[in-house]
């Protein structure tokens, strides 16, 4: 790993107008190729001569040559400043392969946000890394202006002028037990789901308060609260393994209520669905990399057929 310290005290740009004289060995044709003065070429010679303790150029007829040292260093640098200007090019058109970052949901299981992860996949250059928005203190403000992120989906609603936030897709939620739960059945009424047990998401986006404040409107207010996590998966598996009840995500418990042997109950209150929000910086459309990614999975029927 690279002495980042070390780096700093050292004006890289040395390295940078070396390299241009290398090339055309001559101190004019060098200056005329970055746009400055002989002089200022002149003085960063200087200055890079004293810092590598070699004349790097030598008087030869009309021209110059570069000592041995300065070969090897060219030999160095060829490679590594070529290196330095793709990555300073990797938003654009460059060929380099590119990391995609997304905070999201637990489960991408709502069929538009799966489709959105496929369609990344497909772009022969892109890694995509996913996290859990859920696991994270930051704001999704927070995440995108200091460049976490490519792309948040949240289910909190941003309002700021340097982001854009449009509805993804809509999240239904559903109540589930076990199959086998000794009281309850797809005959429930209210009455026996309230004797039961239940678990609580625990969630620092406040759509996630809002949507639970729709329950003290009801009986629900009331129920009997006995398991908490903020990871849906804890709480599928106390579920499939106790007899526990819960509200879930209706697509997660539709990929996994095979396996873990869970049956959706009667609601005992109409159940509003949940908002997705795709959040992302208004300044990342600027780049063609980043603009060709939105367009293939905004404007592609194909990209986000149901």
């Amino acid at each position: 790993m690279a002495n980042l310290y070390n780096l700093k005290r050292f004006d890289l740009n040395l390295l940078i107008i070396f390299e241009c004289i290398y090339q055309n060995l001559s101190i004019s044709q060098a200056a005329q190729t970055l746009f400055i003065t002989p002089s200022a070429v002149s003085q960063s010679l200087q200055r890079l001569r004293v810092q590598l303790n070699d004349p790097l150029f030598i008087r030869s007829g009309k021209g110059i040559t570069p000592t041995t040292v300065a070969i090897n260093l060219h030999r160095h640098l060829e490679n590594n400043l070529n290196s330095i200007e793709e990555t300073l090019n990797i938003m654009g058109n460059s060929e380099l392969k590119k990391e995609f970052v997304v905070y999201g949901p637990q489960f991408h299981t709502q069929p538009r946000l799966t489709q959105f992860i496929t369609a990344l996949l497909k772009h022969p250059n892109v890694e995509v890394s996913y996290h859990d928005i859920a696991a994270v203190k930051d704001s999704v403000e927070d995440i995108l202006n200091y460049r976490k992120a490519d792309i948040v989906f949240t289910t909190e609603k941003c309002e700021n002028r340097s982001l854009v936030c449009m509805p993804f897709c809509e999240c239904p939620v559903v109540l589930v037990c076990r199959e086998d739960h000794p009281r309850l059945n797809q005959n429930s009424t209210l009455n026996d789901i309230m004797q039961e047990r239940f678990t609580y998401l625990e969630s620092r986006e406040m759509a996630f308060t809002n949507y639970k404040d729709n329950f003290k409107q009801t009986l629900l207010i009331e129920r009997n609260i006995v398991f908490r996590s903020n990871s849906f998966m804890s709480i599928f598996n106390v579920i499939h393994d106790s007899d526990l009840v819960g509200f879930v995500p209706k697509k997660a418990f539709e990929k996994l209520k095979g396996t873990l042997g869970l049956q959706e109950l009667p609601h005992p209150i109409p159940l509003p669905d949940m908002t997705l929000y795709m959040v992302y910086s208004r300044s990342s459309l600027t780049s063609p990399y980043f603009s060709e990614i939105i367009n293939q999975v905004q404007n592609t029927d194909e990209a986000f057929t149901e």
